[in-house]
């Protein structure tokens, strides 16, 4: 989540960086590794010294739990959005603007971004919500940056402190470092590292 009149130094920033590492292409989670660890964990060191204008909330699902044949009419495009729902609809606020950016996904249903446009502004009894549409991450670093933070919680909760890959590991611990603890469940009012775990077991989306 950035502020608007954020959005550019956030861009600019990260544009100082790549240049910094001579850097080229777009940044992810699989191209962290050995020779470019150093770029990725002063990425790290960026996001968090931007205090609380670039914050960062990823949902964490157990997969074995989802049960998109009871819940979602066995659509599991129907579920993915479920989840994108619960994603948004904890951390916006009705007397603020949203333009929401998500990376390209092919659906099958065309008007999946338009129907949760429609449901969260119903939900929030607003037309907070302005816009919700999906672009290439290969055209927004904050997008990139998203992905990156959005891997290292994957890789804590999949492989714990054993993963095999040095560079994953130590990005990982690099942001557990700015955390002072674990990368971990977060409380849904945690703003900058928000890690929201759903438990399928309790109940259904």
């Amino acid at each position: 989540m950035i502020p608007n009149d954020k959005r550019e130094k956030l861009k600019s920033d990260i544009k100082d960086l790549k240049e910094k590492h001579n850097l080229f292409g777009e940044l992810k989670w699989g191209n962290v590794s050995t020779n470019k660890v150093n770029f990725y964990l002063e990425l790290v060191d960026l996001f968090f010294d931007t205090n609380n204008s670039v914050d960062f909330r990823t949902v964490v699902i157990d997969a074995g739990n989802i049960d998109n044949d009871t819940f979602n009419d066995s659509d599991h495009e129907l579920g993915y959005y479920k989840f994108y729902y619960q994603l948004i609809y904890h951390w916006i606020n009705p007397n603020d603007d949203y333009y929401i950016f998500t990376d390209y996904k092919t659906n099958k249903n065309k008007s999946r971004l338009n129907s949760l446009k429609l449901v969260l502004n119903n939900a929030t009894r607003s037309d907070c919500v302005k816009l919700i549409q999906s672009i290439n991450s290969k055209e927004s670093l904050p997008l990139q940056l998203q992905n990156v933070l959005m891997g290292a919680v994957g890789y804590k909760f999949n492989h714990g402190d054993i993963g095999e890959s040095f560079a994953k590991q130590a990005v990982v611990k690099r942001i557990e470092e700015y955390l002072g603890h674990a990368i971990h469940p977060t409380a849904k009012s945690y703003k900058k590292f928000n890690v929201f775990k759903i438990d399928l077991r309790k109940g259904s989306l």
